[in-house]
């Protein structure tokens, strides 16, 4: 008769081959994309990017961390079918150096899943302030007569 240790053992390693052979669901990969959005893990979130998107999606976060500060991220909806996906989510942030002005902007995104994982295709800013992805802010100066 095997020991309990041997028991154990087996029980572990069977699964560990259960998790790591299954498929994760857009709600698994979307809420570790989005946490590591939030503390700057960019080059950990680019993984869940699909490779046509990559240079686009390095472009729209250029500035996170540096003039912009992700103060939070939030899902709002997620959706999904066995191949796509939506999710919207409200961003929260500040221009660096000024952090009692905390803007918002509701980001809608586009998932696809092609063998068995699940990646980002496309994500645009459809309200709030636009600046989330260093679109130029407008000019605030005071009208002249």
């Amino acid at each position: 008769m095997p020991s309990f240790q041997t028991w154990v053992c087996a029980l572990s390693v069977g699964c560990f081959g259960c998790a790591t052979g299954t498929r994760q669901s857009l709600d698994e990969v979307a809420a570790i994309f989005h946490d590591d959005l939030r503390w700057g893990r960019l080059p950990a979130a680019e993984m869940a990017v699909d490779s046509s998107m990559r240079a686009a999606f390095q472009t729209h976060h250029r500035a996170w961390g540096e003039s912009v500060q992700v103060i939070d991220v939030e899902i709002e909806n997620l959706r999904s079918t066995a191949l796509r996906g939506s999710a919207r989510l409200r961003v929260s942030w500040v221009h660096a150096g000024d952090s009692t002005d905390v803007k918002q902007s509701l980001v809608e995104e586009q998932w696809e899943s092609r063998a068995g994982a699940w990646q980002l295709r496309a994500e645009t800013v459809i309200a709030g302030d636009p600046g989330l992805f260093g679109t130029p802010q407008p000019d605030r100066r005071t009208a002249r007569r």
